[in-house]
């Protein structure tokens, strides 16, 4: 899950397929980073681009949040 604890809930209660692309995303994201972070000769630029790419996610989302119409939500 995104690391959005004061969303946690608005997040539960959503419908809404771009926020779902996005955190399918993000999953895919996190797991390369990790991966990437877990080997010793891993590329650092590469890393740091997966640690960016993960956090303008998580940015993405919270923007999604404050702009989503109340019909999206169950």
């Amino acid at each position: 899950m995104i690391r959005l604890p004061r969303h946690r809930k608005q997040l539960s209660e959503l419908r809404f397929l771009a926020l779902s692309t996005l955190i399918e995303a993000y999953g895919l994201a996190v797991v390369t980073r990790n991966e990437l972070s877990e080997h010793a000769m891993s590329d650092e630029p590469l890393k740091a681009e997966y640690t960016d790419k993960c956090q303008a996610i998580e940015d993405e989302v919270v923007t999604l949040l404050t702009n989503i119409s109340p019909r999206f939500v169950n």
